[in-house]
Order: C-alpha cells, then sequence, then structure tokens
C-alpha cells in the first residue's frame, strides 16, 4: 500500500466518531510538541528578563526602581504595536480567545503566522512586565505546534479540533503543573463538551506535556502551598458568602474587559497596545508587585504575609491593569491574573472574616485557594476546572468540601450577572461572533464526512455508450455523477440508469441527463469537513447532495463518495 493511499485510509478512521486509538496516539505526541515550544518560549523569557532588566530573580519586578519599571512597562507596550504595525490585522488576535474563535468558525484550523505573532508578542508582553498570564501563549503555541503539522498532513476537520484542544490544554497544564485542571478547562471551556474519544487523547496530551516540562523545570507547584487547616464545618455558609462575593468580582472582572475591548476597536491597532503599556506602567508605578505573572505575589498571599488594606489594592490595581491591558490587545494569559485576583480576594475576605470573629487568621491559605478556584470558575463557567486547580495546586483532598461550595456559588452568581457566558464567549459575541454549541451542532462536529458518504458512487459522462453504462452497471453503484464541462454536476441514481438501460436496449448512445429518474443538485465538500460542515452547506446552498472529494493532488480532486441529507440526519445515531 502507497503512503497516500495509506493516509487516505487514516484520514477515513479518524473521521469516526469513535476513533479513540489513533486520536489518542495523536494526543499524545500533540502533547510532547506543545511541551517543547512552551519550554522554549519560558526558558527565552526567563533569559532575557535576567539578562536584559536590573533583576535578580525572575519576574521580581519590585526590585526596579518605579520609574524605570514604568518605562519598561511603556517600552513593551510599543514594541507591540509595532510589531502590530508591521504584521497583517488578522494575526492580531491571540491566546485563548484566538482558540476559542478558531474552534468555533474555523474547524481548529490555527494559522501560522499568528503563532507566530503570539510567541513574539507574549514574549514581550511577560518580559516587560505586562499584567498578563504565561499560559494564554502556552496555550495558543501549544495549541499550534500540535495543530499546524496535522493541517500539513490534511487530517480531517473533527480531528483538528481536538488536537487544537490537547494542545492548549497541554499549554494550560504545563503553565501551573496541573495536568487534570487543564484537560477539564479544554473540555469545559473551549470545546464544551465532555466525551470519551475528546477527553482520552487531550488527557495524554497533557500528560506528557506536564513531564516534559517537569524534567526541565522540576516538579515543584507553582505556588508554594503552606499546609491548610480545611476549615470548620461552621464557616461553610462563610464559605458560600466568599464565593457569591467572588462571583460577582468575576462578572464585574468580565465587564471591565469587554469595555476595554469595545476601547480597542475605536483605535488603530497599532496604538492600543501603548495605551495599555501606559495602563500597566501606572499601575505598576505604584504597585509593582501587579506586573508580571506575579507567582511570588501569590505565594506570599497564601501564607498570609499581605495586610488588608495591601490586599485591597492588589485587587483593584490587578484588576485595571489586566482588563486595561489585555482587553486593549497585550498579547498575553487571562487565567494567571484571575488566580492572582482570586488569591487576593480570598485572602481579603478571611481578613474580613476575622475581623467579625468568623474565621481565624491560620485560615488565610485556605481562603486564598478557594478564591483562585472561585474566580476561574466564576468567569469562565468552568466550575469543574476551577475545583480541580484547587485539588491539584493544593494535593488536600480535604478542601474539596468548601472548595466546592464556593466554585459553585461562583458560577452561579457570575452566570446571573453574566447571561450565562463566559468571559471568552462574551469577547466572541462583542465581536459579533457566536458559538452555535447546542447537542445536534456538537455531536455533528464529532463525525467527518468521509466517516458517512456512500462510496458507490460513479462517475460518467452525459452521453455515454451502452459498453460505458454497463462497464459502469457491473461495479454496482448506488449513485452516478453526470460531469460537464462548464456545467454543474447532476447526482443520478443509479437503479434509474439500470431501468433506462433495460427498457431501451438497443440505443446508441444514452443522453444520461434526460432519461427517467431521480436527479440531485450537488455542490461538493471536501473530505476533511465535518458533518456539521455539511449540514450548513446544504442549507446555505441548496443542495440536494454533497460530493466529497480529496485534493491531495492540487487542481485534481478525486471524487470519494456522495452525502445526502438522509445520511446527515442518520448520522445522529453514530
Amino acid at each position: 500500500m502507497s503512503l497516500q493511499r495509506w493516509l487516505e485510509n487514516f484520514r477515513v478512521r479518524l473521521s469516526r466518531p469513535d476513533a479513540i486509538l489513533p486520536l489518542s496516539i495523536l494526543g499524545l505526541i500533540a502533547g510532547m510538541f506543545a511541551a517543547i515550544t512552551i519550554i522554549a518560549l519560558r526558558l527565552f523569557v526567563d533569559f532575557a528578563q535576567l539578562t536584559l532588566l536590573p533583576m535578580t530573580t525572575v519576574g521580581d519586578f519590585a526590585e526596579i526602581p518605579a520609574l524605570l519599571r514604568a518605562l519598561i512597562a511603556i517600552f513593551g507596550g510599543c514594541l507591540i504595536g509595532l510589531l502590530f504595525l508591521l504584521t497583517p490585522g488578522s494575526t492580531h488576535t491571540v491566546g485563548l480567545v484566538h482558540i476559542f474563535e478558531r474552534l468555533a468558525y474555523h474547524q481548529g484550523r490555527l494559522p501560522f503566522k499568528s503563532a507566530v505573532v503570539q510567541f513574539i508578542g507574549g514574549a514581550i508582553s511577560m518580559i516587560t512586565g505586562h499584567s498578563v498570564g504565561r499560559e494564554g501563549p502556552s496555550a495558543h503555541l501549544g495549541a499550534a505546534s500540535s495543530n499546524l503539522p496535522a493541517q500539513a498532513l490534511d487530517l480531517p476537520n473533527n480531528s483538528l479540533r481536538i488536537l487544537a484542544a490537547c494542545g492548549a490544554a497541554a499549554g494550560i497544564a504545563a503553565s501551573f503543573n496541573t495536568p487534570l485542571a487543564g484537560a477539564a478547562f479544554a473540555m469545559e471551556v473551549l470545546l464544551m463538551e465532555y466525551s470519551v474519544t475528546g477527553f482520552a487523547p487531550v488527557i495524554l496530551a497533557t500528560v506528557s506535556a506536564t513531564a516534559l516540562t517537569r524534567a526541565v523545570f522540576g516538579s515543584s507547584l507553582t505556588f508554594s502551598i503552606p499546609h491548610l487547616p480545611p476549615g470548620s464545618l461552621i464557616e461553610l455558609p462563610y464559605i458560600l458568602l466568599c464565593g457569591v462575593l467572588i462571583g460577582i468580582l468575576g462578572a464585574g472582572f468580565n465587564h471591565m474587559f469587554q469595555y476595554a475591548s469595545s476601547w480597542r476597536n475605536k483605535m488603530p491597532e497599532w496604538f492600543a497596545p501603548v495605551v495599555a503599556g501606559i495602563i500597566v506602567a501606572a499601575c505598576g508605578f505604584w504597585v509593582p508587585e501587579i506586573m508580571g505573572m506575579g507567582d511570588a505575589t501569590v505565594n506570599s498571599i497564601l501564607l498570609g504575609h499581605k495586610g488588608f488594606t495591601f490586599l485591597l489594592l492588589l485587587i483593584v490595581f490587578k484588576m485595571i491593569a489586566t482588563t486595561g491591558g489585555i482587553g486593549l490587545g497585550l498579547p498575553g494569559g487571562i487565567i494567571g491574573p484571575m488566580l492572582f485576583i482570586g488569591a487576593a480576594s480570598g485572602a481579603l475576605l478571611n481578613a474580613a472574616g476575622v475581623a467579625i470573629g468568623i474565621t481565624d487568621a491560620g485560615s488565610v491559605g485556605l481562603y486564598a485557594m478557594i478564591g483562585m478556584g472561585a474566580m476561574m470558575a466564576g468567569t469562565m463557567q468552568a466550575p469543574l476546572a476551577g475545583l480541580i486547580a484547587i485539588l491539584e495546586l493544593t494535593g488536600e483532598p480535604n478542601f474539596i468540601l468548601p472548595g466546592m461550595l464556593a466554585v459553585v456559588a461562583a458560577t452561579i452568581s457570575c452566570a446571573y450577572l453574566t447571561k450565562h457566558e463566559s468571559l471568552l464567549q462574551s469577547l466572541l459575541r462583542a465581536r459579533g461572533l457566536d458559538y452555535s454549541n447546542d447537542p445536534l451542532a456538537q455531536s455533528l462536529r464529532r463525525i467527518g464526512v468521509a466517516a458517512v458518504m456512500s462510496k458507490k458512487i460513479e462517475v460518467m459522462p452525459v452521453v455515454a455508450s451502452p459498453e460505458q453504462v454497463d462497464e459502469v452497471l457491473k461495479k454496482e453503484p448506488g449513485w452516478v455523477l453526470l460531469r460537464e464541462d462548464e456545467s454543474q454536476d447532476i447526482l443520478l441514481a443509479a437503479i434509474d440508469l439500470a431501468r433506462a438501460r433495460k427498457e431501451i436496449p438497443d440505443e446508441e448512445s444514452y443522453l444520461l441527463k434526460e432519461i427517467p429518474g431521480t436527479r440531485l443538485e450537488t455542490e461538493t465538500i471536501d473530505m476533511r469537513a465535518t458533518m456539521h460542515e455539511a449540514q450548513n452547506r446544504i442549507e446555505e446552498k441548496g443542495a440536494q447532495a454533497l460530493i466529497v472529494i480529496s485534493q491531495t493532488v492540487p487542481g485534481l480532486p478525486r471524487v470519494l463518495g456522495v452525502l445526502t441529507p438522509d445520511d446527515i440526519r442518520a448520522s445522529y445515531k453514530l
């Protein structure tokens, strides 16, 4: 069997909704590709900060004089503005929002140029201390590094969506050393569904990516979690209240983000990052702890080293710097700042509880951790990912009970104020786009047309000799595609051709467009397409059938099969 034929059979196999084994193998490889890209980005950022900036510890902008760190942030915004000026506008949407958009409208196909802009722009943002997380660039680059090779191999679109989610999950898992939370986030927020076919490869991708990054950076957790008491049952009502309050804060964060994004649309694309750099500079001038990824600051919050007033300042300035910075186009991650704000909010509520005699000062780490999970769950409408993050970051199963209460309360209260939309959904809608994700659309996206099409099709000219007709009928096709130059292809039921041959056997030639029978007007669709794409194409073009073609040889499409509306309806049961 030739390599081309083997690849074609492999593509058809991947088109099936139950292709767990091949997708799992690809997911494992995708995680490795993602990890290599993420390791390269992280090493580059760490090296650049220690080499170019006057700091002895990576990310510690408090070491830098106030005016200088403000100038560094502005300089970073100007560099990103220059990058945007020199690159096409279509490449400027990056990070989780970009992945979500490509999954919703482009079948998970990520462009190479956007990945390049993400690497350069994300590196500049992190090096110069903008209020961003590393998981956004890591997720985007992870998704691209696993997705681009799959595109080069012309794998079907249903598998491209899974591989993009694998890479994104690997990026998030590698950023926080939380493989299960990364997988849950990808399924809950990006794909917005749970299925065995999707979950298995995503899990393997996070495992392989986390293993490689641990080999380079060690297996210690991103945050230094002290030994924490699980809290008493008496505190549960207060923890419920904390969840509600953090959910309200998350809704405010989402609205601030949308507001900043609306201002971005009113500015020249190159100028918005400059304004964002100025906003970060102004916040960082007074509160340097909000600059960069803030891992050290979160650690100090968990240890109870920050007072009530300072925690309040951290929340306010971090929200302004993050929504103003990323909302105006700085290419960085959103989750890291969310966890920062959640930790500060949880610690602040613990301090309030101490003041009124509900909690004690030793519980600050517990409330900070709960705040991190609740903020992520509410803002992203991802309760399971937020809960798993608490478990993986602490390694304490006793935190599950209070964590569940806070996460669910935050999710519900934030959903009430944001109309049940995650931050990514609302940002997509603000751009005039909507993600149709009803159960039917989910089902159709899992299946490729190659898995459902009928291969019993033969191509014939409009005028055929009796010998040509007999030769085709010997193959027992279900359909005959009538092909004429400069005319739309017509699909004829083979049974009608056989009836005509039997009823008028003495014809010298048959004009197949005129013999009695069922004829369907057709449109073509690539074998890589999903059933969701096929349904949309039939509705948009008014076609009665789709001819599935392969474009392995440019300019010479090869007919592989036929797909009818009845086939699409039957695929619901696969």
